[in-house]
């Protein structure tokens, strides 16, 4: 069982360095809406066993539960999406750079391009990295010095990584908080009234039929206390 249990956790832990080692921002996202998930359905159990409500009541408050569930989960999503794409944005055209990064994009004849539109800061690494493997320098020269030549290009490849990850990870904060500060309580309270003109109606119509009950019940019983009489 122990090594079932291990084998199963180093499954986990492998995919999850795997897809998100330099996506913490979709991490961040997942996981939030994970956890709004477990919330949720955690809500709904308990008013689904608490026999303190009664059948009508569960009836209104378990769909509004779920409804409210997703509600806040579309609104984190819908929201920080767009966010994270904003500032992928700005990392891959060169918007925000370390002193690193400038330098070496100076160094390369591309600090120009910072800012324009259709610029890709990786591909241009990569373009880079093609173009040296391909020149007579390199291809003339030992391993050890080929190594060399690489270095500085893998390092701005990997701070290009660390800056993307970690904007991505702010972007997806402040879109989670945006959302869960603002958006989704507006929608849900929205939502909220809706389910409430409904619940009294409903409420209005269970009384109506009740009172309709005893007063056919009413009239029935007089009726055969008549013809008993």
């Amino acid at each position: 069982m122990n090594n079932i249990l291990k084998k199963v956790g180093k499954s986990f832990s492998d995919f999850v360095y795997k897809n998100f080692e330099k996506d913490s921002g979709n991490m961040l996202l997942i996981t939030g809406i994970t956890g709004i998930i477990l919330s949720t359905a955690a809500q709904t159990a308990a008013i689904m066993f608490n026999k303190k409500y009664s059948v009508s009541q569960k009836a209104f408050m378990i769909p509004q539960e779920l409804t409210d569930g997703t509600i806040t989960i579309c609104s984190m999503f819908f929201v920080t999406k767009p966010i994270q794409f904003c500032a992928k944005k700005y990392v891959k055209s060169g918007k925000i750079l370390t002193k690193d990064m400038k330098n070496y994009l100076r160094n390369n004849n591309l600090l120009q391009k910072c800012g324009n539109r259709n610029f890709d800061i990786k591909n241009s690494i990569n373009n880079i990295i093609y173009n040296t493997k391909k020149s007579d320098e390199f291809i003339k020269s030992s391993k050890n010095t080929q190594d060399k030549i690489l270095k500085k290009h893998h390092k701005m490849l990997d701070t290009y990584d660390s800056i993307n990850d970690a904007t991505l990870a702010i972007a997806t904060t402040a879109g989670s908080m945006f959302s869960t500060a603002l958006i989704s309580p507006f929608l849900r309270n929205y939502s909220a009234s809706k389910y409430q003109k409904v619940n009294i109606q409903i409420y209005d119509n269970i009384k109506k039929q009740k009172m309709y009950n005893n007063k056919t019940y009413n009239y029935i019983n007089n009726t055969e206390s008549s013809m008993k009489i």
